[in-house]
């Protein structure tokens, strides 16, 4: 099974990057505007889904429904894509670990298990690599910007 992981130190502190992620609604605000369509979040706690679509130009077709499957406050967040599979790829599994480097920079790991589908794992790696680039650079952007978690970099 393949694995995308992204090992990242982000500037920022670790309840700031924790609270950022583990909003599972606050995603649409780390997306540049304009790239989804349609988004809506059922909640924060295991179980909850998300759902969103995307602008064509993105060649996403079709709804992608996530559900957070796991919260272990302040440490790991695991979610997973249920139902549709708009991407190309199956079986996808998220991870992301949060450690505290010291009390402004916060280390994230970001893994994405999966099955290989319609794109070989090289390829998709690297989408889903620049995927969590975006998320994270953008929760940097954020505090650099003195957003509260939540409040769109852009």
């Amino acid at each position: 099974m393949p694995v995308a992981k992204l090992d990242r130190i982000v500037k920022a502190p670790h309840a700031y990057c924790w609270d950022w992620l583990a909003d599972f609604a606050a995603l649409d605000k780390l997306h540049p505007p304009g790239n989804l369509i349609e988004f809506r979040c059922e909640g924060n706690h295991p179980g909850a889904r998300r759902f969103a679509r995307f602008k064509p130009e993105m060649q996403i077709e079709g709804e992608i429904i996530e559900r957070l499957d796991v919260v272990c406050a302040p440490h790991v967040i695991a979610y997973s894509i249920v139902e549709n599979y708009p991407l190309p790829m199956l079986d996808y599994v998220a991870v992301v670990t949060f450690l505290p480097q010291d009390s402004t920079h916060t280390r994230i790991i970001w893994e994405g298990h999966y099955t290989e589908g319609g794109l070989a794992a090289a390829q998709m790696d690297g989408l889903l690599r620049d995927f969590y680039e975006l998320f994270l650079g953008n929760i940097e952007k954020a505090h650099a910007l003195g957003r509260k978690p939540g409040e769109t970099p852009y």
